[in-house]
């Protein structure tokens, strides 16, 4: 594990790329506006991974993050983004956000799960640190894909109105989704497509997510830009897209359970049961029997795994594809199952609708901001221990760090 003074300094000297002269591609997909700093959030899951790296993760440090941001993300000089405030966002009104709150989560449920995860309290008392770690690490995925919903949503909502009708507004919304779920690494590292890239990997017969999710959100781009705006056009974008969400973590939540009950494993069990929260809410509003069937399977409480579990689930859910508007074809096989004697896949619903190439290059300037992290401390303050004593010090040391870059 990287030591706490490594830790804080790469929170200190990570380099963020130069300005640069107008909107460049990002993993296929052009934006019209400059999102730089909303592609960087994935510095923040970067940093707050690595506070969770080997046998004695900080979650003190971890939970700093989460909730001041280390300033690789910023909304302006004296404004950094965080995970926390994606997580505590009233999203009321949107569709995505809806579902989940009709299926029984609560309004800020991801900022719950995260906190009693980094405490070890709530949900997580009493977790093992390989479950606590693992839900931690594929979680905050899920809460990207989240606030990624929100900028779909928001740009449709803008997109109504002709005012905000255009690349400064509505298609700079739409544009910060991508960049919210590709990130700034050039190949998606650390992001929540990469985690769809590795489940195409995992079933290779099904559709390819990774690719395709990119075609769809360059189609919504262009339904919500002012000479080319189609409303039936961008929601039908945001809802393909939600679908293709549902393809990729309900793939990782039937791998993992497979896995998890052939032969138990923490980890395992962990991957599948964070995995499938980004989806359950768009699961239940087209069954919830499924998503009942699902939850329980997965419930992260269990000791183990018995023995008919995967086969149920699978049935289950596979009984919803074609309410879901996914296929056996879509989803694919995976290609390392080690429990075959399941029923068949019989679910279907047709192919995934084709998308498009991205928009042409607009030209603009990207310019990388500095800002520092807000001193406001925590609801739950963090300085007890070693680990929160080191936390509580942190603060101070990426601000002068961060000063020192200005």
């Amino acid at each position: 594990m990287l030591s706490r003074v490594a830790v804080t300094s790469v929170l200190c000297f990570a380099a963020s790329p130069p300005a640069v002269s107008g909107y460049p591609a990002i993993g296929g997909y052009m934006p019209v506006s400059s999102v730089l700093e909303h592609m960087q959030m994935t510095e923040e899951v970067k940093a707050f991974n690595e506070a969770l790296t080997g046998d004695d993760p900080d979650y003190a440090m971890a939970k700093t993050i989460y909730q001041f941001g280390t300033g690789s993300s910023c909304k302006s000089p004296s404004a950094a983004r965080t995970l926390q405030a994606f997580a505590t966002a009233d999203l009321t009104g949107e569709s995505y956000y809806d579902a989940f709150i009709a299926a029984g989560w609560d309004k800020v449920w991801w900022d719950s799960w995260m906190l009693h995860m980094l405490d070890g309290t709530g949900v997580a008392a009493g977790f093992s640190r390989v479950k606590r770690v693992t839900c931690l690490k594929k979680g905050v995925l899920g809460l990207m894909t989240h606030y990624t919903s929100h900028e779909l949503e928001d740009a449709i909502v803008m997109a109504q109105d002709p005012v905000s009708r255009g690349d400064k507004n509505s298609a700079h919304a739409w544009d910060e989704g991508w960049a919210f779920y590709y990130g700034n690494d050039p190949a998606g590292v650390d992001s929540a497509w990469e985690a769809a890239k590795k489940r195409d990997e995992d079933f290779p017969t099904g559709a390819n997510i990774s690719k395709v999710i990119v075609e769809h959100f360059n189609k919504g781009l262009i339904a919500v830009r002012k000479d080319t705006y189609d409303l039936t056009a961008a929601k039908a974008a945001r809802d393909d897209i939600y679908r293709m969400w549902v393809v990729a973590y309900l793939r990782a939540a039937l791998k993992y359970l497979e896995l998890a009950e052939h032969r138990y494993d923490e980890k395992a069990h962990a991957e599948g049961y964070a995995y499938y929260l980004p989806i359950d809410g768009l699961v239940h509003a087209k069954s919830p029997a499924a998503s009942q069937t699902m939850m329980k399977a997965l419930d992260i409480s269990k000791p183990s795994i018995a023995a008919g579990t995967y086969c149920a689930a699978k049935a289950a859910v596979e009984a919803a594809y074609t309410d879901l508007g996914i296929s056996c074809d879509s989803v694919g096989v995976f290609k390392d199952a080690v429990i075959t004697n399941c029923q068949a896949c019989t679910g279907s619903a047709g192919p995934l609708p084709s998308g498009v190439g991205p928009v042409a290059a607009v030209s603009g300037t990207a310019t990388d901001m500095t800002c520092v992290p807000t001193t406001t401390a925590p609801a739950e303050p963090i300085t007890s221990g070693a680990h929160g004593r080191a936390a509580a010090a942190l603060m101070p040391v990426v601000m002068a760090c961060l000063a020192s870059r200005a």
